[in-house]
Formats: C-alpha cells, sequence, structure tokens
C-alpha cells in the first residue's frame, strides 16, 4: 500500500507529533509499505531528501512552526505520488489541504487528532482576536473536516469522547496508540552517566522530557521541589517557547542548583536520560496519549501524571504509575510515594509500555487503512449506479 502522511509539523520541528509521525512511518515501511511524507517547507537549509514540502512562512507567535501558503500546485503532485490513503496529522492548514487533495483524487482521508488545539489558543492566539469567539469558530471548523473525513483516529478513548461532546461524529473511528518504540526505549541496568554529567550522583532526579511549552504547566513542577526532600533535583529534558518563563520560575524560587535545562536530545540518547531518572513527571492535562511519558513507563521507572484525558485510561493510579487531582501540593505528595515505590510498580510500568509496541499500533493502522479503501470504493461505486 502507499500512504501519503500529511502533517502539521515535522522537522526541524521537534515534538510529540513529529516523532509519532517518523516512528509510524519507519513501521510501515519495515511491514513492506511505501510512505511519503508531505509538510510545510522549512526553507531549503532544513529540507529532508525524499520529503515533499507545501509552500509555508514561519508562525511568529510559535517558534519553530511553519503555516502552508494556501495557493500551491501540491495536488499534481499527489497525483503524481498516486497513494491508496491520504493520512493527516493535525488539523490544522495541512489538514485541510491534504483533505481537499483526497476529495479532488477520490481516495480515503484518515485524520489523526493529534492535538486539541483549542486548550493551546489562550497561550498562542494573536492579541486582536479574542478567545471565546474564535474558541466557537475553530470548533465548528474541527467538526467539519473531521465528519467529512472517511475515519477519525484517536490515541485514546477519552479524546474521542471528548470530540463527540462538540458534535463531532465521524463515519469510521479508530482508537490506534502511538507506538512505542520498545526496541529504543527500554532499562538500562545501573545507568548513571547523566547525574554523572552534571554532576549529581548524590542526588535523586524527577525529570520532565517534552517541549517547553505553556500548556504543559513545567513551572508548576519546577514548585513542587519546594515540598519535596532536599536531595531532589529536576531534569528538563527538551526547548520551547516557555523555557524563558519557566527559567524565571526557576530564578524567583531559588532553584537554580536543583534544575537542570538539557535542550533538545537526540531520541537515541534520551533512553540515557530516561535510566539515570528515578521518577518522570508531566503536569499537562493536555495530552492525547503523552508519547514521552510511555517511554519512561518502556525504561521501567515510575511516573507521576495529572488524572486526565489520555493519562487517566493509561495508567492505573498506584499499579504502574500514579496519577494526582489536585494541584502542586498533590503532585508532590504523589512524587514522594513515586520516589519510594516498589519495584512491582517499575515492572508493571515496563509492562504496559510494551503493550503499545510500534508493530502492534502500525499493524492496527493498516486494518483501518484496507477498510476505508474498500468503504471508499463501496460508496463511489454506489454513487456511479444512481447516477447510470
Amino acid at each position: 500500500m502507499r500512504i501519503a502522511f500529511v502533517t502539521d509539523s515535522y522537522h526541524p520541528t521537534i515534538d510529540g507529533v513529529v516523532t509519532i509521525v517518523d516512528s509510524i512511518r519507519d513501521s510501515l515501511v519495515a511491514l513492506g509499505h511505501e510512505v511519503v511524507i508531505v509538510a510545510p517547507d522549512p526553507g531549503e537549509e532544513h529540507r529532508i531528501e525524499g520529503v515533499y514540502y507545501f509552500p509555508a512562512v514561519s508562525f511568529p507567535m510559535y517558534k519553530g512552526y511553519y503555516l502552508p501558503i494556501l495557493p500551491s500546485n501540491k495536488l499534481e503532485i499527489l497525483r503524481e505520488i498516486d497513494p491508496d490513503v491520504i493520512h493527516g496529522y493535525g488539523i490544522a492548514f495541512m489538514a485541510l489541504k491534504g483533505y481537499i487533495c483526497a476529495h479532488e483524487m477520490k481516495i480515503p482521508y484518515v485524520l489523526t487528532m493529534t492535538t486539541m488545539v483549542t486548550d493551546t489558543m489562550e497561550f498562542y492566539l494573536p492579541k486582536f482576536l479574542p478567545l471565546e469567539p474564535t474558541e466557537k469558530l475553530a470548533w465548528i471548523y474541527i467538526r467539519e473536516i473531521l465528519n467529512h473525513s472517511d475515519a477519525v483516529i484517536t490515541h485514546t478513548e477519552p479524546i474521542m469522547e471528548e470530540l463527540r461532546s462538540h458534535g463531532v461524529d465521524p463515519r469510521h473511528v479508530g482508537i490506534i496508540p502511538a507506538g512505542v518504540e520498545t526496541e529504543i526505549f527500554r532499562p538500562i541496568e545501573g545507568c548513571t552517566s547523566i547525574k554523572d554529567e552534571l554532576g549529581i550522583l548524590d542526588k535523586r532526579v524527577i525529570m520532565h522530557v517534552g517541549r517547553i511549552s505553556y500548556e504543559k504547566h513545567i513551572d508548576d513542577i519546577v514548585r513542587s521541589l519546594a515540598l519535596l526532600p532536599d536531595d531532589v533535583v529536576m531534569i528538563i529534558v527538551g526547548d520551547g517557547p516557555a523555557r524563558a518563563d519557566v527559567e524565571n520560575t526557576v530564578n524567583g524560587c531559588g532553584f537554580q542548583d536543583r534544575v537542570f535545562f538539557t535542550g533538545f536530545v537526540d531520541k537515541h540518547r534520551l533512553p540515557e536520560y530516561y535510566n539515570s531518572a528515578d521518577v518522570c513527571v508531566s503536569c499537562s492535562r493536555f495530552e492525547t496519549q503523552g508519547l514521552s511519558i510511555m517511554e519512561a513507563m518502556a525504561c521501567r521507572k515510575p511516573i507521576v501524571c495529572p488524572n486526565a484525558r489520555a493519562f487517566s485510561v493509561i495508567i492505573e493510579d498506584g499499579k504502574d504509575g500514579f496519577l494526582f487531582d489536585g494541584g502542586v501540593e498533590d503532585m508532590a505528595e504523589k512524587i514522594n510515594i513515586a520516589l519510594e515505590c516498589d519495584d512491582s510498580i517499575r515492572q508493571a510500568a515496563m509492562e504496559k509500555a510494551q503493550s503499545y509496541s510500534k508493530e502492534n499500533c502500525a499493524r492496527m493502522l493498516l486494518d483501518l487503512y484496507d477498510y476505508v479503501v474498500d468503504a471508499k470504493r463501496k460508496r463511489l461505486a454506489s454513487k456511479q449506479k444512481k447516477h447510470k
């Protein structure tokens, strides 16, 4: 099968969507299928051979992201690629372009809801746009594009339920997790390399891995250090638009000697970071799956997350991780418990992550592609009969 991935976010941007797109592409290719990626053009210096680009401009409200310019000739290029399925990741301009191309080519269009974009508007919406009316308009657009897609995928059931609560009623639904690369993310016995590099071998480490953005509330994890033992430090792996503000929180709390920023880390070195941590933490109620948390679980690490959205169904509190309902105090309490947890939690976390292997998830995706290709063919045949 030949599949075209049309994504709002791709290299040089580094985020969960890019990680998922690359991982699923590699899994599908390993199973003998052809995958072509179509993305916004980040400029000549960042282009990757084999990727098709739509003309784009930099998004000023979110450094590192690119917005495609609406007029383009990419329909002709997609016709030349001749995919069996177009699969959109994200719901912004690239998703719309992908839908239009699929409609014109009379092939199935599948869309994965990777991000609840309405949650981010308060942080990144231009100041001249009023928040509430813009959110309402966004949901009108979201409903239209999802309801006209041949299938809509979410990584967890709570996200699909949330979409349905806003009037989304897709033709076909797939609950397909983003697979964890368990061959990369695995336990490394006695790994202390990152602690050694940072000079904190005698410390216990809580770690956040991911883009430093406002909706992830990393500053609250920093504040939780005030409620944790003095030998607990924090490593923040990643970068992003909220970094300066998180650094200001660190300085304001007087935690300059307890918080370490690493910047972006290559995927193949990330296992060293996860394995050097004692606990991995998220404070984001924004996640549709939370891939970095699942990577930490695959490395046999206890995790602490909000009891919200994807985390509420992926993690069983007290069995393979820890969930908190309240604010900083509740989070700190669960971090303290995680720091002292027994080995059964770590083992259960790893086994849960292994059940989400990328190979399993790729096969689920292929089953969905087969379904939508067959359903599309039958609908088109039925329409032709009616017009005879």
